[in-house]
């Protein structure tokens, strides 16, 4: 019992929360960490959900405003502008040693 007759009760933590915006209302959803779709609270669409090791940036070819795709993807449409930016050569995904970044330095 806690102090003055209340009972402490642990609780869990939160999950923590990704955050997306849908690809159909571009309503900001919160999802927690790890669950491969996520439905829309404002339009109900199933949105997939990628981690930052599976998508690309790219500046939209009209706007300039920055947008994410995933890749292999070989074009991505703006959802300000609607025009369509060829992904081409920003497509490829970095190596794996790239993405690491170098190795640790051995201590002796």
């Amino acid at each position: 019992m806690g102090t003055h007759g209340t009972e402490w009760q642990s609780v869990s933590p939160l999950p923590e929360l990704g955050q997306m915006v849908c690809g159909t209302c571009r309503t900001l959803v919160f999802y927690p960490r790890g669950a491969p779709r996520v439905r829309c609270v404002s339009c109900k669409t199933i949105n997939l959900v990628l981690e930052d090791h599976q998508i690309g940036n790219v500046n939209c070819a009209n706007c300039e405003v920055l947008l994410m795709y995933p890749y292999g993807a070989p074009k991505v449409k703006c959802s300000c502008c609607h025009s369509i930016t060829d992904v081409g050569e920003h497509n490829q995904r970095p190596r794996l040693s790239d993405q690491q970044g170098p190795p640790p330095h051995a201590v002796i």
